[in-house]
This record gives structure tokens, sequence and C-alpha cells, in this order.
């Protein structure tokens, strides 16, 4: 017997230290017991259930099937005092020791009885029982204690296998929960997200009822957001919510408690706690229910019930944690995905506003034009209409003066010269209307000559000279050399009398005004500075707007430097104007090489 023993305890070693499944370790260990250390009819296996009972597991040849054998304390004294002594006891006649329950005594017709407890983490895991079947076992003291040494043998099995379980339980949790994570990263909307959340939290559950219950912390109710369930459809479940259960977290103790101690609550028995709704369970058939809160950012969304229905179930504590951690992760998904959808809305809404304004703004757009159309008609229309009196009025000024009716007195002609300066003042206006109406259409031509710059600048200054000796000005002129150019002559004299005359209107007596001009990279510039009072700043954005003055109180149409941009654009060209507040005021154009022609020198 012995090497046999040994030979079995080897292999009893071998599989400790290689193997984790409990059957196959069990299996070898009563067969072990029973045929090489005790020769005893029958060996078995016990093991402790949660409710505290011991339920057949392992035997070798058993009369009865083992797994119905169900060994309750209450009824064995024997395996009270083993499991208070947690030490090996052995009764050598059961008919003097009427510890062990009766029923099983005369089931398996024991005579004699050895029992030893198995003890995993100081904890009774379970018993191993070893008894003859009608017949006293004469054991030896060698074999028991060989007996009680592969049973230890079997404890350290036991604890290896259930720390082999419980990491690859861990290292499951662990790439359940990161597949969950990327999952619901991956998830864009509210619907993608929940069947994300229920597909995993019925992994981690094993269950196939799951639902989700939203939360509004101004009315403080929970309303049935969705579910997937095997027992009842979502129209089903949200028209029994709308009809006959109210979530309001002051009435219901659970959801309550949920919501605001921000924790999951795990109740195996329902009806024996009175905290859930016990009419709402009845309606759904929930015995046992876990409820866990959806926490993002320290804000509760709301709750997921994961209810077990028909039957009860006990909730381990490391479970609850992990189905809180996919709620974690499903809290924020959801949160962000609300919040995105949030905000599509708000833009689809907003660019419907922007759409239906741009519409607006398109008739609004469309009748400005058509007022604008009609303002350049009308200019041009009353333009015209007024240069035949004016012409009219000024030739017969023209007659007068020129003593063709009558010889006049010296007042007689100074009255003349009042109204002749009038009327050009008069004519100048109507021109630069007719004027801003054709560029306005889009119908005004240039009528390009070869001309020398010098020669229009020249006559420009010519023109404005009386104007400028009347308030004793000083006039700086500086040519960088005379230059050829393709332009509207007409056109080019009429934006230098513009800056000219502005230099002079606002440049006090005895003030200077200067003209420069210079070529830099092929093109030409040509500028005029004065030291006049200069533009105030507010006013200064406002200087090529149409019929704006800076200074309401001097005459014109506000027209002029409007007029001067356009046509120096439509050269090709670009004005522009620098100024200080009573440092005066520099205006300048440049004329594209395109359209210079030669160059004289200086």
């Amino acid at each position: 017997m012995q090497p046999k023993s040994n030979q079995r305890l080897f292999h009893m070693t071998q599989l400790i230290n290689s193997k984790f499944e409990l059957p196959e370790i069990m299996q070898v260990l009563v067969e072990t017991i029973a045929n090489e250390i005790t020769q005893a009819d029958l060996v078995g296996f016990f093991i402790l259930q949660l409710d505290g009972k011991f339920r057949g597991y392992k035997g070798n040849k058993l009369p009865v099937d083992i797994t119905e054998l169900v060994i309750d304390p209450e009824d064995d004294e024997f395996v009270r005092d083993i499991i208070k002594t947690r030490n090996m006891e052995y009764i050598a006649d059961t008919s003097k020791d009427m510890r062990p329950d009766p029923v099983k005594v005369a089931l398996l017709k024991i005579k004699s009885l050895l029992g030893i407890p198995v003890i995993v983490n100081n904890e009774v895991f379970g018993f191993v029982f070893i008894h003859d079947f009608g017949k006293q076992m004469n054991l030896t003291e060698e074999q028991m204690k060989m007996t009680e040494a592969f049973v230890s043998m079997a404890s350290v099995a036991i604890r290896n296998i259930h720390i082999f379980e419980q990491r690859q339980h861990l290292l499951e949790r662990q790439q359940l929960l990161l597949d969950a994570t990327n999952a619901l990263s991956c998830s864009l909307s509210v619907h993608e997200v929940l069947n994300t959340c229920f597909r995993f939290m019925q992994q981690a559950t094993a269950s196939k009822d799951v639902a989700i219950h939203l939360y509004d912390e101004k009315t403080r109710m929970l309303t049935p957001f969705h579910i997937s369930s095997v027992h009842v459809s979502e129209k089903e479940w949200r028209d029994k919510h709308n009809k006959e259960i109210n979530l309001n977290i002051d009435t219901d103790l659970l959801f309550n408690e949920v919501i605001t101690g921000k924790k999951a609550i795990a109740i195996s028995d329902v009806f024996s706690d009175n905290r859930p709704n016990h009419k709402a369970c009845r309606s759904f058939g929930i015995q046992s229910l876990l409820l866990i809160p959806l926490l993002a950012k320290g804000n509760v969304l709301g709750a997921v019930a994961v209810p077990e229905i028909g039957a009860s179930k006990t909730y381990i504590e490391h479970e609850i944690e992990f189905c809180q951690s996919i709620a974690d992760v499903t809290a924020t998904a959801l949160s962000n995905v609300m919040h995105t959808e949030n905000l599509d809305q708000l833009v689809k809404e907003r660019t419907a506003e922007l759409q239906q304004a741009n519409l607006k703004l398109e008739d609004v757009v469309i009748e400005l034009e058509q007022l604008n159309e009609l303002k350049n008609d009308f200019i041009a229309s009353l333009s015209h209409e007024l240069r035949t009196p004016i012409t009219a009025i000024k030739g017969s000024v023209d007659i007068l003066k020129r003593n063709i009716l009558g010889e006049l007195n010296f007042a007689q002609h100074e009255l003349l010269d009042t109204t002749n300066k009038a009327i050009e003042r008069l004519l100048n206006q109507v021109n630069e209307l007719l004027d801003f109406a054709k560029l306005e259409d889009g119908k005004f031509e240039l009528n390009d000559t070869n001309v020398s710059l010098q020669d229009i600048i020249s006559d420009a200054l010519g023109i404005m000279e009386p104007l400028i000796e009347k308030k004793k000005q000083l006039l700086v002129v500086k040519y960088s050399g005379k230059v050829k150019v393709k332009v509207d002559r007409q056109r080019i004299l009429q934006v230098l009398i513009n800056l000219i005359s502005n230099a002079n209107k606002f440049t006090p007596e005895n003030g200077t005004i200067s003209i420069h001009t210079h070529e830099k990279e092929h093109a030409f510039y040509i500028e005029v500075v004065d030291t006049g009072k200069g533009i105030p700043m507010d006013k200064q954005k406002h200087i090529f707007t149409k019929f704006y003055q800076v200074n309401n109180h001097l005459k014109g149409t506000g027209l002029g430097l409007a007029i001067s941009k356009q046509l120096i654009e439509l050269h090709g060209g670009r004005i522009w104007f620098e100024s200080q507040e009573n440092q005066g005021s520099l205006f300048a154009f440049m004329l594209p090489k395109e359209r210079m022609l030669a160059h004289a020198g200086n």
C-alpha cells in the first residue's frame, strides 16, 4: 500500500502545482482516499452553499447521486462540532455516537464515520466524509493522518484555484471594461451609447434585462429612457410608467438613496425591503434589483436598473463595483453625446434662423438695389434737367458782362461776378452728380490719351492758384521727373483739383500746401500735403463715403472724394490718406506701371 500511496501523493502534488480544475482534483482526492488509503466503501466531498448548507460535489461509488445529498448543520451535530473545532473527527460506532444526521446514517447504512473539514483561507469550505456501507471501519492512526494530509493538499489546491479564478475574473473584468470604454468612445449618438451600455452591462451581470431612467434635477423626477429586455417591450415599459408609476425621488425611497447618495444599491429580495416601489416590482415581476447611478462630472444623469425577473439573486460586492465602473464610463459618453446633440440641435436652429434672416436680407438688398437704381436715375435725370437752365443763365450773365445789351455800372458788374461764381459752383455740383450717377450705373468710360502728368498737375495748379493766393498760402511743388502716362486727362485733372481744393479749404491763411511726385517699383505716386486742421479720428473711416462731409458748414455735395476714389480705381490705381487732428493731412494716389509710358528724368 505504501508505494501506491506515495505514487498517488506524488500525482496529487503534480495536480496541485499544474492544474486549476476543481472537479478533476476532487475526483482524484476521493478515489485516492477510498482505494489507496482507507479502502473505504464510500468517500464523499461536500461544498458549502450560500444558504449555509453543504451539498455533495464528488464521490467514489455512492449508491445515490451525491449532488442530491445536502447536509444541514442544523440537523447534524457531528458537522456542527467539526465546524466549531475545525478538526478531523472519527466515530467508530454510530450506534453509540448519535451526533450524525440519522437520515443520512440510515440511507447510507453508516456504522462508523470519519469527517475531515476542508479549510480554505481560514474558512470551512467543505467536508470529506469516509465510511463503509453497512459495516464498521477499522482505520489506523496512520490511515487517518494520511487522509488528513490529502485533504490538506486539497485545501491548498482549492485556494490556488480561487486565486487563479480571481485573477482570471479580474483580467476579464478589466478587458471588458476596456472594451466598453473603447466602444463607448466610438459611439456618436445617444442610441449607440445606450445600446453599447446594455450590451456590456448584460455581460457583466449575466442578465438580459437592463433599463435606464434619466433624472431631471429641477422636477426631481426620473423618466423611463430606454430598456433592453426579453420580458417586456419598450412601449409597454413606458406605458406602465406613464400610467401607474411615479418615480419622484421625494416619494421613492430607493431611487432617492441612489440619486442623492450617488452609490449603487443591490437588493436580493425587493419585497422584504421597504425602499423599492413594490407596486412597480409586482407589475414587472421583479424579485431582485441592482440600481446603479449614472455619474458624470459629479452630476447624476440618471440610473441603470438591472432587475432579476421571476427569481432571486444575491449580488456580490465586486460585481456591483464592476457594474458601477461600466455605468461611470457610460455616463461620461452619454453626457458628451447629449451635449453634442444639443449643440447640433442649437446649430440647426440657429442655421434655420440665419437662413430666414438671409432670405429677409436678400429681399432688403433687392429693394435697396431697386431704390438705389431709382435714386441714380433720379439724380441723372435731375442733373440733366438742371444743366439746361443753368447753362442758359450762365450764357445770359456772360452777355450782360460783355455789355452787349448796354453799358453796366460797377455795382452791376460786381453783382454779375457774384452770380457767375454761384452758377459755376452750381454747375460743378451738377457735373459731380452726373459723374456719380454714371459711376454707380457702371456706364462710366475713360477716355484715355497719352499726356504728361506734369502738365496735368500744372493745369490743376493754374486753376487753383487764385484761391491759394487769396488765403496767402505757400505752395510747394516737387517733381521727380516728367512722366508720360496713358490716362483720361480730364478725370485725373478732376481728381487733382478735388484734392488741392480740399487742402485749400481746410488749411488756414499762411498755411502750406505741398505737391510731391515720385516713382517707386514702376508705379507713380502723387501726394497732396497740407498743414490744415486735419481729420478727427472718429470721422476718418467715412472720408471716402458718398455724400459725407467732414465739415457740414462748408458747401458741397460730399461726392468729391468718393468720385475721386472710383476714378483712380478705374485707372487701376489706389487712393488713400493719412491725417492727424490739428497737424494736417496727406492725400495721395498711385497710378500703376501699366499706365506709364516714359520717364524724362528730374
